[in-house]
């Protein structure tokens, strides 16, 4: 495997991770993710696929907590971004959702409903996790956090060296 589709395959299962954490932690400190949450029937399900044997990630939203998981048979819904290098500009804040749509980076399966409260979960997890200058550039309408941002990276912090985002049974 050449040395930039390596970096690129570790990056993205880092950043996959490192969004399934903020999630996790949000939904705790920020009411929109807590609104978003509270609304997902019991069981609803998400499979980020990121292009050919590229990282994955499947989270199950169960017993009021979005639980990572090893495999689903069936995801309520399904993102398959088309490419590692695509997915790699996702994750890493070059091209935001919007644009990923536009230029048909991905393709997605599921219900509309469930479909757009994932997005708007990820322009509220890009608000934290991305700067400023970043932000303007990759989404129109810039979510307002409503904490501090570097609490945020410390919870998640805190929550990785606790092991706190391990794989659910």
């Amino acid at each position: 495997m050449p040395m930039k589709r390596f970096f690129q395959k570790l990056t993205v299962g880092i950043v996959l991770r490192v969004v399934h954490a903020a999630l996790v932690e949000l939904h705790a400190q920020d009411s929109r993710v807590a609104e978003e949450f509270a609304r997902m029937p019991e069981g609803l399900s998400y499979s980020i696929y990121t292009g050919h044997n590229g990282p994955v990630l499947h989270v199950v939203w169960q017993g009021g907590k979005l639980r990572r998981v090893r495999s689903l048979e069936k995801a309520t819904c399904t993102l398959h971004i088309k490419s590692m290098p695509l997915a790699f500009r996702l994750f890493t804040g070059q091209m935001g959702l919007a644009q990923a749509y536009a230029a048909h980076a991905f393709t997605m399966a599921g219900e509309v409903a469930d479909v757009m409260r994932l997005a708007r979960l990820v322009n509220i997890v890009e608000a934290y996790l991305f700067p400023n200058i970043i932000n303007r550039r990759i989404m129109t309408d810039i979510p307002e956090p409503q904490v501090c941002f570097l609490r945020t990276y410390a919870r998640v912090a805190w929550g990785f060296l606790t092991c706190k985002y391990r794989f659910s049974a």
